[in-house]
């Protein structure tokens, strides 16, 4: 007992520890990213940084022009035009979440205009007292507001700048200036532009830099996706802890509580631990006591009791009887098993008597292995009569008791569908879904594998369906709900984007099909049988080859296209399209049942295995009753 509370509290503690390990890292990971995107960062125009700013003369005829017989300062002058462009660039992996222009006046010119954004101008900065600051929309202002120095030529504003002047341009979010995405391609980077004035013969002189801030999603990276993924893994390792706790809670018997169940029945009783090999004597006669006390091993002294203590007649089937290995084996698909052995003269000659040998499970491990057992004897010679009443009793125990273990088994299932089901509704909940997706997709994915067991039983299944019998069907439609468990490594923007995805989007959402059949390996090995394993893999990872070989993630290149797409995958397939074309999702509405299934037929031969066009038409009555009572 004592040594199962350390172990309890061992592993108790181990969980706590992983929690803390993730928390920690968790911590460290958000303070660092916190760190990062609340960094003011800063460039010089034209030179090599994660972020850049360039402001040069627009290329062409729109280049620059000049304006003639403009009368200032008491002169006849000609004013000269150019346009400025300025390109901001993101080269980093995160979005510029703020940024601002700086450009300083090292020769004086006039400012005429500028977009989208608006321009925070600093005036006469250099002479103490006179500043004048003023944030102003060049395209949109009202002339009564304007306080800067100002004049106006032919309905144009000129705003004059002096050396030591400077200008901020601030972007506008309205015109999609902010946040700035990391650069793909020219057209991702934001332009913006300038219109400067100066006096015919001189030069503009100035020069920029820009003030940024990057921000990078708390969710970005390899680290949060290894933190989710360990989560992830100490969640369902915790719910099968608790769950196997709970299942074996009533075979996980304390000692005490099966030895006052048998003590009146059994004179002789040991508790063997097949775990640690060792043995406790709680009672027994005074013969077996002196020879058991030299012994620790319980291996030792079931290999050697069977010559001191039985009958040579019988000594075959004792020693078969007490070989350990196959007393695990034994014990681990049944809670009892009993002999009837005779023992050797051991009061004289004559003396020899039949006894009844019972071993019983009183607890398990995880694996459902037996631990400690209660082997116990009783003379059964002068006991006839009493023979059956206790072999009832004993019957009835083992039925009760293998009763429960199978209601706890199914208990278990249902606790691990659950967890799936819920797994796959949060992410469901994350791409904008209107819900009920996966539920939705393994009731499809039942009807379909019923309809074609139902077929194989009645003998008129297609041949290549033929090993999806009651057990592989059964797996199948189990694994239905993990097909999406990928999702959770794609960001919400790209699952909920209402619009087409564009290529870079596109590719990224194809990962999750790879990142699902990792997490089944990484939830199930080692915890389900092999072969629901490698069903669950194969719906996860390739639910969305395609039967001419033009599917991901793998395609005509890694051999899946035709007959080379595992058969799960390829009734997933149907399973998901059907889901996708009848429900709303953010970027559509419900397509009517006869539109989605004209374009499943079609499908049939190009994207599905054309062998199951005949098994989804012989179910579309189903499907569609069962859609319209679901409401799609």
């Amino acid at each position: 007992m004592e040594k199962e509370k350390k172990s309890n509290l061992i592993i108790c503690g181990a969980f706590a520890v992983f929690l803390f390990l993730i928390f920690v890292i968790f911590l460290g990971h958000i303070y660092k990213t916190f760190k990062f995107n609340h960094k003011n960062r800063f460039v010089e125009a034209g030179k090599k940084a994660e972020c850049t700013v360039d402001i040069y003369p627009r290329a062409g005829l729109a280049d620059s022009w000049d304006k003639r017989n403009i009368e200032f300062r008491d002169d006849i002058v000609t004013f000269t035009g150019t346009t400025y462009d300025g390109a901001v660039t993101n080269y980093s992996d995160s979005e510029v979440s703020d940024w601002k222009i700086k450009i300083n006046i090292n020769k004086e010119c006039y400012l005429n205009n500028s977009w989208c954004g608006t321009i925070e101008i600093h005036q006469y900065a250099k002479i103490p007292g006179r500043e004048i600051v003023q944030e102003i929309d060049l395209r949109n202002y009202d002339e009564a507001k304007i306080k800067l120095n100002h004049f106006f030529v032919a309905q144009d504003l000129y705003i004059p700048l002096n050396v030591g002047d400077y200008i901020y341009y601030k972007p506008s979010v309205a015109a999609g200036e902010l946040p700035v995405k990391a650069v793909v391609n020219d057209e991702e980077r934001v332009v913006i532009g300038f219109i400067f004035y100066h006096l015919k013969g001189q030069d503009l002189d100035f020069s920029s830099s820009m003030q940024y801030r990057l921000n990078r999603s708390y969710f970005q990276g390899p680290i949060p996706k290894v933190l989710l993924a360990a989560f992830v893994l100490w969640l369902l390792l915790l719910v099968i802890r608790i769950t196997f706790v709970l299942t074996f809670s009533n075979l996980k018997r304390e000692t005490a509580s099966v030895v006052r169940a048998v003590s009146g029945i059994y004179s002789i009783l040991y508790k063997a631990n097949l775990e640690d090999d060792s043995f406790q004597e709680i009672c027994s006669n005074e013969l077996l006591h002196e020879y058991c006390k030299k012994y620790t091993s319980v291996r030792k002294v079931l290999l050697e009791i069977p010559e001191v203590f039985y009958n040579s007649e019988c000594i075959k089937e004792v020693r078969d009887f007490y070989n350990l290995d196959k007393i695990k084996e034994r014990l681990k698909v049944s809670d009892s098993c009993s002999a009837d052995f005779k023992s050797s003269d051991l009061n004289g000659p004559g003396t020899g008597r039949w006894y009844r040998t019972n071993l019983i499970v009183c607890k398990r491990n995880h694996k459902n292995e037996p631990v400690e057992v209660i082997c116990s004897a009783r003379d059964v010679d002068s006991e006839v009569r009493e023979h059956e009443e206790y072999k009832l009793m004993l019957e009835r125990f083992t039925t009760e008791l293998s009763d429960e273990v199978a209601k706890q088994t199914v208990h278990i299932q249902e606790i691990q569908q659950r967890i799936v089901l819920s797994l796959g509704d949060m992410i469901g909940s994350r791409d904008g879904n209107t819900g009920g997706h996966v539920k939705r997709t393994s009731d499809v994915m039942k009807i379909l594998v019923d309809e074609i067991i139902r077929r194989n039983k009645a003998g008129t299944g297609n041949p290549k369906f033929r090993t999806i019998s009651g057990k592989k069907g059964e797996d199948i439609i189990r694994a239905a709900p993990m097909h999406d468990l990928g999702k959770i490594f794609i960001d919400t923007k790209i699952l909920c984007k209402p619009g087409k995805l564009d290529d870079e989007e596109y590719k990224i959402i194809k990962t999750h099909s790879v990142h699902s059949g990792e997490i089944v390996n990484l939830i199930l090995r080692d915890v389900e049988e092999e072969s629901f394993v490698n069903t669950a893999f194969n719906v996860a990872r390739y639910h969305h080859e395609r039967w001419d070989g033009n599917g991901y993630p793998e395609g005509k290149m890694g051999g899946k296209e035709g007959e080379g797409i595992p058969i799960e995958a390829r009734i997933m397939s149907v399973a998901d399209v059907y889901d996708a074309l009848v429900s709303k999702r953010c970027y559509k509405e419900p397509m009517s049942f006869e539109q989605a299934y004209q374009i499943m037929i079609e499908g049939m031969g190009k994207q599905f295995d054309p062998d199951l066009k005949e098994i989804f038409e012989a179910c579309r009555q189903d499907l569609e009753r069962y859609y319209s009572e679901a409401g799609k």
